[in-house]
C-alpha cells in the first residue's frame, strides 16, 4: 500500500483497503484451519519412525498389566494367609480381599460388591 492510500481518508479508498485486510485475514485464516487439521501439511513423524500414540498406547497396557499381576498376587497372599490360619486346603478371594470357603458364596459376594464375579481360587 502507498502512501497516498494510507494518509487518503476518501471514503473509496477507505473501503478498498478494508476489503484488502479482509481478504489478506480470510487467507490466513484458511492456512491456519487447513494446518490444524492436517489437510494440507503432511503429519510428521516421530523420531525413529515410531508412531507415538500406539508408544502411549503400549505404555498404558503394560501399566495395567503389572496393576493387575500386583492385584493378583496381593489376594494369592491374602488366600495362602487364610488358609493357613483357618486349616483349609483351598479359598475363593473376591476382588475386595475377602475370603470364602466356597466358590458360590464368594461369587456371590463378588457380584454385590460389582466387581468381577469371578473369584480367584488360592490353594494352600
Amino acid at each position: 500500500m502507498s502512501n497516498e492510500t494510507k494518509n487518503n481518508t476518501n471514503p473509496e479508498a477507505v473501503a478498498e483497503t478494508a476489503i484488502d485486510a479482509n481478504a489478506s485475514n480470510v487467507e490466513i485464516a484458511k492456512e491456519a484451519a487447513e494446518t490444524a487439521t492436517g489437510a494440507e501439511a503432511p503429519a510428521k513423524k516421530s523420531g525413529k519412525g515410531k508412531n507415538q500414540p500406539a508408544a502411549d498406547l503400549e505404555a498404558k497396557i503394560k501399566a495395567a498389566r503389572a496393576k493387575a499381576k500386583e492385584e493378583a498376587e496381593a489376594l494369592t497372599a491374602v488366600g495362602k494367609a487364610a488358609c493357613k490360619r483357618h486349616g483349609l486346603p483351598a479359598v475363593w478371594v473376591t476382588a475386595d480381599g475377602q475370603c470364602f470357603a466356597q466358590g458360590n458364596d464368594a461369587r456371590n459376594h463378588g457380584k454385590s460388591l460389582g466387581h468381577s464375579a469371578e473369584p480367584l481360587k488360592v490353594e494352600a
